[in-house]
């Protein structure tokens, strides 16, 4: 078995009587802000592409990017963007998770 030294997710050590243990606000974010942050995220992920999946990435970039996009559009490019940061693996979590929380909004509107 090998093992690397890549750690996702939480850890945390806690001591004390008065340990609250790990609180995360989950309440709405600034649309513009998880957009920023999903596009930085993919962008670093397009690095570590063949080329057909940056071609890919940079479609569907352009159609969120896009004004005048329709919803089912954006929706479809979001989609193309997770699964390519499914198929990366573990270099594509990044990218996946914003994209997930890019995808939440546009669902709530």
């Amino acid at each position: 078995m090998t093992t690397n030294n890549y750690n996702y997710g939480d850890q945390v050590t806690q001591y004390g009587a008065n340990s609250t243990g790990i609180v995360k606000n989950y309440g709405p974010r600034d649309p513009g802000a998880a957009l920023q942050d999903m596009i930085a995220a993919v962008q670093l992920l397009r690095e570590q592409v063949p080329s057909e999946d940056r071609d890919a990435i940079d479609q569907s970039l352009r159609v969120i990017e896009s004004e005048n996009a329709e919803k089912g559009a954006v929706r479809r490019a979001l989609s193309n963007l997770a699964g390519i940061a499914v198929a990366v693996g573990t270099a594509g979590v990044p990218a996946l998770e914003s994209v997930r929380a890019v995808l939440e909004l546009v669902n709530t509107m």
